[in-house]
């Protein structure tokens, strides 16, 4: 009953501040009329919050959609944080402490860390991967090598 109440003081102020409700044909209409820009290049960069695909259509809301976006951005972030801040840092740790050594290739870390710790990486965009460097011992965001 209070869920159906706060819907409907939403909708209320949704249509006193004059926003427009639009159904899903109207919206595949104006999408078919926009003009789809090319991404930018794909470019390598470390794992860290804000690498996932999830909340990034979410960004450019601006006013009662950003109050409205904002809640779900914040999840999709604290969600990454966890993953690339905490999880990995403490398996890593664990790791380097029971081998003495960090892990030798991509396919040992995915084997050793992130599997066992069941570590749920954040869905990258179309056309990336990540790649665990040995070099520096940390996983990154990398274009998928054409082959």
């Amino acid at each position: 009953m209070q869920f159906a109440r706060h819907t409907g003081l939403v909708l209320i102020s949704l249509f006193a501040l004059g926003c427009e409700i639009k159904s899903d044909a109207d919206l595949a209409r104006e999408e078919e009329g926009k003009i789809i820009a090319t991404p930018p290049p794909l470019e390598a960069r470390p794992a860290e919050v804000g690498v996932g695909i999830k909340g990034q259509s979410l960004k450019d809301e601006t006013g009662v959609g950003k109050v409205i976006s904002q809640p779900a951005m914040v999840l999709f972030q604290t969600k990454e944080r966890i993953a690339f801040e905490i999880q990995i840092p403490h398996a890593l740790n664990l790791f380097k402490a029971s081998e003495g050594r960090s892990p030798e290739s991509h396919e040992e870390f995915i084997d050793k860390i992130i599997k066992p710790n069941q570590i749920k990486l954040p869905k990258l965009p179309e056309g990336m991967e990540y790649r665990y460097r040995p070099d520096d011992a940390q996983l990154w965001v990398e274009p998928i090598a054409s082959k």
